[in-house]
């Protein structure tokens, strides 16, 4: 976190944190981090690319992307969803021929199938990879068949890469089939399958690439949403716009809203209330000043428009705005904003979460202990119990993410919330590793047993009171797609 941030929160809080009683839980802590991936099919597989300039038959696919050298822009899919990242990728373990720096920059991800027409006879299939958005063996793992034919069984890119932002290449050899095409089937497993670029080279009339098929945005969540439970605004004429609103409750109160761009008034939308920090405003949380680094601390542009987002505004004013609930009145100004949502929009009320730093973090925390009923999970960076917790019994899913040297808000104060949650969730307690100060890192650990509907996963890191923390040497955070892996699994 940028230094000039730490007097407006030390200044808001320090009054807080004194005299503020934390809510009974366990005192216990738990470990178990995610296992790798199982071991890839016995299908032929190479790391070496064929993908140089485009020979005779030979068919090349920037997958989710436009044109780049001769790789094509996004052609012959049905299904899917398409990303970019700005990840620099390795590519020194494509040995032959990697595709252009750019193929690794989008990505098409869900369940799909590219069908590559107007092939005979013997195919050679090059599939690239590299995971830009998970950050741990076990968080992706697919399938994939040509033809028919399994090729990848439980693939991991993180695993098969040796990390992320690094890319690979898998070859096959197959046949087109009795109707000239070469089909690539992407199946779902413990997340979404994914693919950056294909080549396929054999006998076919490719010369000339045919006319990019336009790219249409995201209009679903990428998970299943078959269970969504719509809200009463679900096939209404929308009535609520982009940008801040203001709602009565004790008073006139405000918020900042942000559909999807290419908003359906009959798709049932994730939400996410997204809280600002003490001394910090809606405006910086759903702009991406400060502290949050990008939108919405990083989420909105992982959700990809699958999402609506809100940016509540708290009480007070200067380094005294926050998140002190009086009364309960941030939780009666909570439920006045889902209210108006739900009545004006289309909502998947069964996917409800709660987001926020510091003091937003502890008025998450005080939405999962009162609204258990209403949010399906929270995530939480580097809070403690400043807004209370009036009931806390029933169970929440639950992540949060708390530096070792924080200065303003101690990590004991994190490790309270997290204990808590462990005990409500009953998942297993454990000593939970954490990483060295000093070290430039961070551990994640997803705690085993209880129901699977409740996990709770817990993330400390080498550094101070921040929500985008990076690791030693990296440009990006890895905490916003951590949490979001974590909420994007509901």
């Amino acid at each position: 976190m940028q230094a000039t941030h730490f007097p407006k929160l030390l200044a808001g809080l320090a009054v807080l944190v004194a005299g503020l009683s934390a809510c009974s839980g366990s005192t216990g802590t738990a470990s178990v981090s995610a296992g790798a991936s199982a071991p890839l099919s016995s299908a032929p597989v190479s790391t070496a690319a064929t993908a140089g300039a485009a020979a005779p038959g030979t068919v090349s696919i920037n997958a989710g992307g436009q044109v780049a050298g001769s790789f094509w822009a996004d052609q012959f899919f049905t299904g899917g969803t398409t990303f970019a990242n700005t990840e620099t990728v390795d590519t020194s373990q494509i040995t032959s021929n990697p595709p252009p720096a750019s193929v690794f920059g989008t990505e098409r991800y869900g369940a799909m199938t590219y069908t590559i027409p107007d092939r005979s006879g013997a195919q050679t299939v090059t599939l690239y990879f590299a995971e830009t958005y998970m950050t741990r063996a076990g968080q992706r793992v697919f399938s994939v068949t040509i033809n028919g034919t399994a090729v990848l069984t439980d693939f991991d890119i993180y695993v098969s890469a040796g990390g992320g932002n690094r890319a690979i290449a898998r070859t096959f050899a197959t046949t087109a089939n009795s109707s000239g095409q070469v089909v690539i089937k992407f199946v779902v497993g413990t997340e979404n399958p994914k693919v950056n670029g294909i080549t396929v080279t054999g006998s076919g009339t490719t010369a000339t690439p045919p006319a990019a098929t336009p790219t249409p945005p995201a209009a679903a969540p990428p998970t299943n949403s078959a269970d969504a439970i719509p809200s009463a605004g679900c096939g209404t004429t929308r009535t609520l716009a982009n940008g801040t609103i203001t709602i009565d409750s004790n008073g006139s109160r405000s918020y900042i809203l942000r559909t999807p761009d290419n908003y359906d008034a009959k798709h049932p939308y994730r939400l996410v209330l997204a809280y600002h920090w003490g001394g910090g405003t809606a405006e910086q949380v759903a702009d991406g000043i400060g502290a949050t680094e990008s939108p919405f601390y990083g989420l909105w542009n992982l959700a990809n428009n699958s999402t609506i987002f809100v940016a509540p505004v708290g009480l007070g004013s200067g380094n005294n705005t926050g998140w002190a609930n009086s009364g309960g009145q941030d939780v009666e100004f909570t439920d006045a904003i889902l209210g108006q949502l739900e009545s004006s929009l289309c909502i998947d009320t069964s996917r409800i979460f709660a987001n926020g730093f510091s003091f937003g973090a502890a008025m998450s925390y005080e939405l999962a202990c009162d609204r258990s009923n209403v949010f399906r999970a929270v995530a939480l960076y580097s809070g403690s119990q400043l807004s209370g917790c009036s009931d806390g019994t029933k169970p929440v899913a639950f992540y949060a993410s708390h530096g070792l040297s924080d200065s303003v808000l101690n990590i004991s104060n994190g490790r309270s919330l997290r204990d808590h949650f462990i005990q409500v969730n009953g998942v297993t307690p454990q000593t939970a590793p954490e990483p060295a100060v000093g070290s430039g890192t961070h551990v994640c650990t997803i705690y085993k047993g209880g129901s699977p509907k409740y996990p709770v996963e817990w993330c400390a890191f080498d550094g101070d009171h921040n929500p985008t923390p990076h690791d030693a040497g990296q440009s990006n955070s890895w905490n916003p797609p951590e949490a979001w892996a974590f909420i994007n699994q509901f």
